[in-house]
């Protein structure tokens, strides 16, 4: 086989396959939303999926596996490859897992336990930010997924319930908050000092 000729073949597979991720896979997992497929499919334990996001991270045959494997697509990729269609996007972000595969039971299988919502002091997990951005800052919600913030924690800052922590005070009051009796008295001597 001559280098031409495996040039060509190779991008000729190459481009095929990003066409496909990048158009058939939306279209795909838009098809099944609309339709509502999904909710004709049931775990191992036979119990219905709660969201779509819980569905396609599904190990196969009950779901599509999405994430599953080295090379396979995640879900927060698969929300990338959503980007130019604002409804699908916003709507794999509103039904992001809630589900996360558990220890091996028994019998082999993955069991799944639920992860919660609500806050716990002192996190600030995506998930959490996500839902308080979808539920009290509408505004600032459509353009974090209109991407015109880095990240979650950026839109949050920016709605204000989450505190810039480049604010010296902020990390000193956390650093203090982990210190332990000794060493409190150790640093306030130290502060007297200096």
């Amino acid at each position: 086989m001559d280098i031409k000729h495996a040039t060509k073949h190779i991008h000729k597979r190459v481009h095929r396959t990003g066409e496909e991720i990048k158009n058939d896979l939306p279209n795909w997992i838009q098809g099944v939303i609309e339709t509502e497929a999904w909710r004709d499919a049931t775990r191992a334990n036979g119990e219905k999926f709660e969201t779509v996001g819980d569905w396609l991270v599904a190990n196969y045959p009950f779901g599509p596996g999405c994430g599953e494997g080295e090379f396979a697509i995640k879900y927060d990729e698969l929300i990338v490859l959503c980007d130019a269609r604002k409804e699908l996007k916003d709507t794999l972000i509103r039904c992001r897992p809630k589900r996360k595969r558990g220890p091996k039971t028994k019998g082999g299988n993955l069991c799944d336990y639920v992860t919660e919502t609500k806050r716990v002091h002192g996190s600030n997990s995506r998930r959490y930010i996500e839902e308080r951005l979808q539920r009290d800052h509408p505004q600032i919600w459509q353009d974090y997924l209109d991407c015109k913030y880095k990240s979650a924690r950026a839109a949050g800052i920016a709605a204000g319930f989450i505190k810039d922590s480049h604010d010296p005070a902020i990390r000193i009051r956390a650093s203090w908050k982990k210190l332990s009796k000794k060493q409190r008295k150790e640093f306030l001597e130290w502060i007297k000092q200096n």
